[in-house]
């Protein structure tokens, strides 16, 4: 069995629900073969979600618990890389089982050279958009004439969206382009039982322009942006179509998102409801990392400054522990902000996560309704007699990662093919999408992976 994995890196279902009779091929997904929604790992967060997707393991097992991890024995913070995941891919998988693979821009997937196939390294990875093997590159530049393929966008398109949003829209539509024309002609070209590739579009857009596609945001704005993104899920559509066709009958066709999204419109500073709760020291409105008890570094994960563990660490492991967590969580899930609650719930980090690099994990995340996310940088600001801290207005107005309820940002997942029985609502777990590619493809599948196939 072939299998052909399209990723949409943030596509949301509940637009694609909206505008399913302007998407004909997600309406024939849905009426003759699969159409339905992936519930995400906590934190929903895009590097975490495609592990977890590739593993078919959740982050205590694969190690990729957000953006940014502790350095051990340091206070200090690195970004992760796919260097940093300690778990098999899918691909490599199927690689030692004598498969063909092809992986395109892949989130979190990196040169692996034991792996038969190919590979062009996607978000996060060093070599980012650089064909390997090395035979597939030199094809691709004669071809195209690119040396390496352009899988997002970059840091300055990205930084300028608000103030230049027609070259942002502009640039993500010639990348998504370029993209398809080159995995369509690598697809054809090739003989792979495996392909997949992912395009980051939908995620770059739905970041900065949610709030003129979604009623429910309190700053809804209907405007030339909201039609612009029905566009590109119109684009998306007529990608998948083209792909179906290139694919063959006896391909199996997969539509697959990390993640959905929700509305936001307010920052959280955490840390400064950390120091009104005793738990966090700031010295001229700057955080003392070493002196204070705890401290969020955004997105939500929130650190014990603990002894043994940490450099300067002043909590002592135990019945100490047990005892501050149980005060944070208290104290956070009673914020209050304009009368509203911004904080669903927070988890020790063994209620959310098992496995061998459980203790690589955050002490606490904090699980935040719609409409809310944490700060998004280690920040502080001025003490107030309202204990009102927040970011207005923050630059994205779409979120899901920062941190949000799995339930609140369920990805999408379709199938259509040979085998793949019609009108099947589906609702499964992210890391349930590998054993069943696994099982489909007749591959044995790994006793410690935690998802299981859903057909």
């Amino acid at each position: 069995m072939r299998i052909v994995v399209l990723g949409f890196d943030g596509a949301s279902p509940r637009l694609i629900d909206e505008w399913i009779d302007q998407l004909p091929v997600f309406k024939a997904f849905r009426e003759k073969g699969i159409l339905g929604r992936t519930i995400p790992p906590l934190p929903a967060q895009t590097p975490v979600a495609w592990t977890t997707f590739m593993t078919g393991k959740n982050p205590g097992k694969h190690g990729i618990f957000s953006y940014a991890t502790r350095e051990k024995g340091s206070y200090e913070r690195k970004i992760i890389g796919p260097e940093m995941m300690k778990s098999q891919t899918l691909w490599h998988i199927l690689s030692e089982a004598g498969k063909g693979v092809a992986i395109i821009n892949v989130p979190m997937s990196d040169v692996d050279e034991e792996m038969k196939g190919l590979v062009v390294p996607g978000f996060l990875s060093q070599s980012e958009g650089i064909p390997y093997p090395k035979r597939i590159r030199e094809e691709i530049k004669n071809r195209f004439g690119i040396d390496r393929i352009k899988g997002d966008l970059d840091i300055e398109t990205l930084d300028k969206a608000q103030d230049d949003p027609d070259r942002f829209f502009e640039r993500t539509n010639e990348i998504t382009d370029e993209m398809a024309e080159v995995s369509l002609y690598l697809l054809r070209e090739g003989k792979w039982d495996f392909f997949m590739p992912v395009f980051m579009g939908l995620d770059r857009i739905q970041h900065f322009f949610w709030k003129y596609i979604d009623k429910d945001h309190p700053n809804y704005e209907e405007s030339k942006f909201s039609g612009l993104i029905k566009g590109f899920y119109v684009k998306v559509d007529e990608i998948i179509g083209d792909f179906i066709k290139s694919a063959g009958k006896d391909t199996i066709v997969m539509v697959a998102s990390d993640h959905g999204f929700c509305p936001v419109h307010t920052e959280v500073i955490v840390n400064n409801y950390l120091e009104e709760g005793g738990f966090l020291t700031s010295r001229s409105g700057r955080i003392a990392v070493e002196e204070s008890k705890v401290i969020s570094y955004g997105y939500g994960d929130i650190w014990l400054n603990v002894k043994g563990r940490e450099p300067r660490g002043t909590i002592t492991p135990g019945e100490e522990y047990e005892m501050v967590r149980g005060q944070v969580i208290e104290n956070l899930k009673e914020i209050v902000i304009d009368g509203k609650k911004p904080i669903k719930d927070v988890k020790r980090r063994e209620e959310v996560w098992w496995g061998t690099h459980l203790n690589e994990a955050p002490d606490l995340t904090v699980i935040f309704n719609i409409g809310y996310q944490a700060a998004r940088w280690p920040e502080i600001t001025v003490k107030n007699e309202l204990k009102r801290y927040v970011n207005e207005n923050p630059r994205w107005s779409g979120g899901h990662d920062g941190t949000h309820d799995p339930e609140d940002v369920k990805g999408v997942i379709g199938m259509i093919g040979p085998g793949i029985n019609a009108g099947k609502d589906i609702n499964v777990k992210l890391w349930d999408v590998t054993p069943t590619i696994l099982k489909l493809m007749d591959v044995k599948i790994p006793a410690d992976m935690d998802g299981k196939p859903f057909l």
